[in-house]
C-alpha cells in the first residue's frame, strides 16, 4: 500500500535553463524517487542519498538532478512533486540556492557519472562548476587504473585496454577543463591488443589529455591516458 501524498521542503543546489540540482530532506524515510510528476515537462536525469552515513553530512537528505524539456520549465521554479516508491512527495522549495558542500558535490558527481546519458550531455557543461572537484577525486587513481586509453590511427578513434562493460560516454580531463563525449561506435578486434574501438566525436589528444571516465550501463570506470604529459 502506497503511503498519502506528504509535504517536505527541499531547496535549489543550482538551476540554470535546462538543469537543476535539488537538495529534499527525506526525514530519515529513504524513500527511493522513480519519476517527477509536477512540472510536466521535467526528467529525473540522476539521484542519489546523502547523510545516512557520512558524519561530514549532518541532515539525511536526497540529491535530484533534473532536466527539463521545456525551457521555460525551471523559470521560477518553486515546488517539485516527486514520485517514489512508497508515495508521492510534495517538495516546497526555498527562495534562494543553496550551494552543495564539498562533500555532497562528490556523491554528485559519483551519481552523474555513472548514469551519464547520451541525450543529456550538452546540459553536462552546467554542472561542471559543481562536479570538478568530484570529477578529480574520481580521477585521483587514474594513473595507477588497470584500464587504459589510447589513440588509434584515426583522430577519433580510442584504443581501449582491460574494460569489462560497454560504456556510451566518455568523460576527459584536461588544462582546459572536463569535456564529454558521446560514443558514437564500438568495435571488437580479437587480433588487436586493445579489447575495443571506441569512436567518438571527441579527439584524443596525448598532450593535453591527462585523464578519462568511461560511463555506461550505470557504471564508470577510470582509465589512465597511454602517453599522456
Amino acid at each position: 500500500m502506497r503511503a498519502p501524498n506528504i509535504l517536505i521542503s527541499g531547496s535549489i543546489a543550482h538551476v540554470d535553463q535546462r538543469i537543476a540540482v535539488l537538495r529534499i530532506s527525506m526525514n530519515g524515510s529513504g524513500a527511493i524517487p522513480l519519476k517527477i510528476m509536477e512540472p510536466e515537462a521535467v526528467d529525473l536525469v540522476a539521484w542519489s542519498f546523502v547523510g545516512f552515513s557520512e558524519r561530514e553530512i549532518m541532515d539525511p537528505s536526497c540529491i535530484l538532478v533534473l532536466g527539463c524539456r521545456d525551457s521555460g520549465a525551471f523559470d521560477n521554479l518553486s515546488s517539485v512533486s516527486v514520485c517514489t516508491h512508497v508515495g508521492d512527495r510534495c517538495v516546497t522549495l526555498t527562495s534562494g540556492p543553496t550551494p552543495l558542500s564539498r562533500d555532497e558535490a562528490s556523491v554528485v558527481a559519483e551519481t552523474v557519472t555513472s548514469s551519464l546519458d547520451p541525450n543529456w550531455l550538452e546540459h553536462f557543461s552546467a554542472l561542471i562548476p559543481l562536479l570538478s572537484a568530484g570529477l578529480d577525486t574520481i580521477l585521483a587513481d587514474s594513473m595507477s587504473s588497470a584500464l587504459s586509453i589510447r589513440r588509434s590511427e584515426s583522430a577519433d578513434a580510442w584504443l581501449i585496454n582491460g574494460i569489462d562493460f560497454i560504456p556510451n560516454c566518455v568523460i576527459v580531463r584536461s588544462m582546459a577543463g572536463y569535456t564529454c563525449s558521446s560514443i558514437t561506435s564500438i568495435r571488437f578486434d580479437a587480433h588487436k591488443r586493445a579489447a575495443i574501438t571506441l569512436t567518438a566525436s571527441l579527439p584524443l589528444d596525448t598532450q593535453s589529455i591527462n585523464g578519462a571516465i568511461l560511463s555506461g550501463q550505470g557504471r564508470y570506470a577510470v582509465a589512465r591516458v597511454a602517453g599522456a604529459m
